[in-house]
């Protein structure tokens, strides 16, 4: 159906373009039919005025210069619409590149001859010249025969310039003949006769030059040039406008067929709709009961999940308890034996004090052999410093525990990692001390912009982490650093390590490598949560045998902020 609609569709398509394809709209159509029509008038008038500047004897040639402007202009706007022939057709180009050729030709040709004209107007002025100084000369009465030899070689001249006969070019040079005789018997005008009779011939040969050039001019077939060209192209115009007019006829057939085969599918259509509504509404209602059942399982889903992290909770707090307790109880314990023996020596001090007051010497005496100063002031003192020295290590403890557990408002409070490091090293120190060493290697890292606690319980679960993989002593190397604009933290173990395929789920919530009922897989998907929601990343580099590191990356600018309630939601999910 799909592949039926889109053949009608292309097919629609082709047939549109087909009728707006024409290769010439009408408003260049009449700019071309123009341009040619300019072109003629042009090339007329130029024969006009090349025709009426053969029949004057002057040197008045506006004329042709106005008639060789035309022919400039026209050719110019033939050039001009070149291009647009060549996408009509290729002969239709051509024609116009030989008539852009013998318009050059002609209006190079007009140049000469009107040089020519003016160099013949020059040529016959001087003969007029001549003949009337002849003929105003006493020498030469009215009566002379040279008289008339030389009226008539003037007249014969002035005719073949205007319009010459076959008799002409004969008579003026038997004239010519006759001048040259009869030369001699006028000697006074010897020399201005034999002027006046290579003037004569200077006209005849410049007169002939300017009859050649017209004939050179007549010859150029521009309107021949012009009648195929423009028959040609108003040919091609009426044969692409039948075409397109075909196309369109087409095109309203298709169309029409288009359109009466799309209301019959448009009704099937209609059919199959009301048809869908009945099998949706049946559907909706399966759907419904479908979600009623995910819901409910998805609620307990979701209700295990929470047993699950709050086993998870509560097995890392009885850890930690653990740990804590027995970091508390021992400096505790030595404490509370050194108060108890300065309390035991009390009653001996008071007997000491009273005996000194009574003034009784054996009494002294006595006091001083049951508890001698010299000997047991020394001993309080020890015992109070070392009480005083746990009670200080219970303090620091217990502020340890403040800072690595304090609530969290915001993502954005500035944080020392090494700091935090060091607390949580306090923290675990129970699971660690006695067999694995500790190696830190600490840059100088900037505060950074984070939730302080949650960082921290990264930095537990990563130790915690770390101690279970190592069986019997080992080494836990930290190491903290600057790159590339964040700050990176490094625990590497030298524990039992991972393969491959368990590297590629360890942040998969409930994934664990423990027995079962010692693990709930929630440590390190919580861990990648945290670090993923600071913006950060986290990656692991392990083998089997060789230990793991695992990699944290945190920004050192100060990350998008976060509002309030998604914060606080953040620190319920992980605390």
């Amino acid at each position: 159906m799909a592949i039926s609609v889109g053949a009608a569709l292309v097919v629609l398509a082709v047939l549109v373009v087909r009728t707006q394809s024409e290769p010439q709209t009408v408003q260049g159509h009449l700019a071309r039919m123009i341009t040619l029509a300019q072109l003629r008038v042009a090339n007329e008038d130029a024969d006009i005025q090349v025709a009426r500047a053969r029949l004057r004897l002057t040197a008045e040639t506006d004329g042709l210069r106005d008639a060789v402007q035309r022919l400039e202009a026209a050719r110019a706007s033939l050039s001009t619409h070149r291009d647009e022939f060549r996408a009509v057709s290729r002969d239709l180009s051509g024609n116009a590149a030989a008539l852009i050729e013998q318009i050059d030709t002609k209006t190079a040709l007009i140049g000469t001859y009107e040089r020519q004209l003016r160099q013949f107007a020059s040529v016959y002025e001087r003969l007029r010249a001549q003949v009337e100084t002849l003929l105003a000369h006493p020498a030469l009465p009215l009566g002379h025969a040279l008289h008339g030899v030389v009226r008539g070689l003037i007249e014969e001249i002035t005719a073949y310039a205007l319009q010459s006969t076959p008799d002409n070019r004969s008579t003026i040079e038997s004239l010519l003949d006759r001048l040259g005789a009869d030369a001699a018997s006028v000697p006074a005008l010897r020399g201005a006769l034999l002027d006046l009779g290579r003037s004569t011939t200077a006209a005849l040969g410049e007169k002939d030059r300017v009859r050649a050039t017209a004939q050179q001019l007549a010859d150029i077939p521009i309107a021949a040039g012009l009648d195929d060209l423009q028959q040609r192209y108003v040919n091609h115009y009426v044969k692409s406008e039948f075409e397109v007019a075909r196309y369109r006829n087409v095109l309203v057939i298709y169309a029409s067929a288009l359109l009466v085969v799309f209301g019959f599918v448009g009704w099937r259509l209609r059919r199959s709709y009301a048809e869908l509504q009945d099998m949706n509404a049946k559907l909706e209602a399966t759907v419904e009961a479908r979600t009623a059942e995910l819901r409910k399982a998805l609620n307990d889903v979701r209700m295990q999940q929470a047993q699950l992290v709050q086993s998870e909770k509560m097995a890392a707090l009885g850890q930690m308890v653990a740990g804590v307790a027995h970091e508390i109880n021992t400096p505790l314990g030595y404490a509370r034996g050194n108060v108890e023996t300065v309390r035991e020596a009390l009653p001996l001090i008071r007997e000491l004090f009273d005996a000194q007051q009574s003034g009784d010497a054996q009494r002294q005496e006595q006091a001083r052999r049951n508890w001698p100063p010299e000997e047991g002031l020394p001993e309080i003192e020890m015992l109070l410093a070392d009480a005083d020295y746990g009670l200080g290590q219970i303090g620091e403890l217990v502020r340890s525990l403040k800072d690595f557990a304090r609530v969290d408002r915001s993502l954005n409070e500035m944080f020392d990692l090494n700091e935090g490091m060091e607390t949580t090293l306090k923290i675990c120190h129970n699971q660690l001390k006695g067999r694995i060493e500790v190696k830190r290697d600490y840059g100088d890292l900037p505060p950074v912009p984070c939730a302080p606690s949650q960082i921290n319980q990264v930095f537990l679960n990563l130790l915690n982490n770390a101690a279970q993989a190592i069986d019997g002593p080992g080494v836990i190397a930290i190491r903290t650093r600057v790159e590339d604009g964040m700050a990176v933290v490094e625990v590497r173990d030298s524990g039992c390590g991972m393969d491959a395929e368990t590297r590629a789920h360890i942040f998969e919530p409930f994934f664990t490598t423990k027995p079962v009922g010692q693990g709930t897989g929630l440590g390190l998907s919580i861990v990648f949560r945290i670090v993923e929601d600071h913006r950060g990343s986290i990656d692991v580099e392990s083998a089997v045998g060789q230990g793991t590191t695992f990699r944290l990356r945190l920004p050192l600018q100060r990350p998008r902020k976060l509002a309030t309630a998604d914060a606080d939601s953040l620190q319920e999910s992980v605390a």
